[in-house]
């Protein structure tokens, strides 16, 4: 396999994401107790975490499966690293912001630094997958505010987000946490993304589970979370500097 197909396949997540098996319960370091403004930033999305677990993702070639451990900021930045089985030897690693997006391969030692824009994510990923609907699927929940987003209820009970010809539709539990969201550009699926399990943190609601499905249904992948924390220490902005020792991937 290629590297630059094995580097597309991993980020088929950016997401990079799918599938995984085995079963644990969500721990972390909680407070004797938390003030309401403090579950309320929690609720509202607002915050710094950290989650681990393991990840699938099944693409035309074949599965690929690892240890993941995924920390997003407050400011939306993402850094996604991928582990294999057992060994625990970093394969992958995507850290991404508004702007950007850089792509590490360790064990080729090459890396993709690049604009984050919608052409990009289709190239790599495998589909218009934006950090702000990644982050809504992490965390399980959108905010109560979302610029730029016109929003309607559907006779079926969906929510309706428009932005040109972006259109995004939300089902939500009888909980009120996203169960499923379809993305669709110029009417046409880009994405399908559900979230069957949830568990608690802070006595919260966090996605246990996240599938997301690319449009042709070639592309899939599986988000299980074992562990999810808030660090007591403010996230350190992301740097997008490769190692030394690597070589820039170039696409053709």
């Amino acid at each position: 396999m290629s590297l630059r197909l094995s580097l597309r396949l991993f980020n088929l997540f950016f997401a990079g994401i799918l599938f995984l098996t085995g079963c644990s319960s969500f721990s972390g370091l909680e407070p004797a107790g938390l003030s309401p403004s403090q579950v309320e930033d929690l609720r509202l999305s607002r915050g710094d975490y950290s989650l681990s677990g393991r990840i699938l993702f099944k693409h035309p070639e074949g599965k690929h499966s690892g240890e993941l451990a995924l920390q997003i900021s407050s400011d939306s930045e993402l850094k996604l690293s991928i582990f294999t089985p057992l060994v625990g030897s970093l394969i992958y690693e995507l850290r991404a912001s508004s702007k950007k997006f850089l792509i590490l391969n360790y064990q080729h030692k090459n890396f993709i630094l690049t604009e984050n824009k919608q052409e990009v994510r289709q190239k790599w990923f495998g589909m218009d997958l934006t950090l702000t609907e990644l982050k809504w699927l992490i965390l399980g929940k959108l905010p109560d505010k979302t610029p730029n987003w016109q929003r309607k209820i559907l006779p079926t009970g969906e929510l309706q987000l428009r932005q040109s010809t972006t259109e995004i539709r939300i089902r939500f539990n009888d909980s009120g946490q996203i169960e499923s969201m379809r993305k669709s550009l110029k009417g046409l699926l880009e994405y399908h993304a559900e979230i069957p399990l949830y568990q608690k943190h802070y006595n919260l609601p966090f996605p246990r589970k996240i599938s997301i499905e690319d449009y042709s249904g070639n592309n899939k992948w599986l988000m299980v979370f074992s562990e999810i924390q808030t660090p007591a220490e403010a996230l350190k902005p992301l740097d997008f500097i490769a190692p030394p020792e690597m070589q820039p991937l170039l696409s053709d």
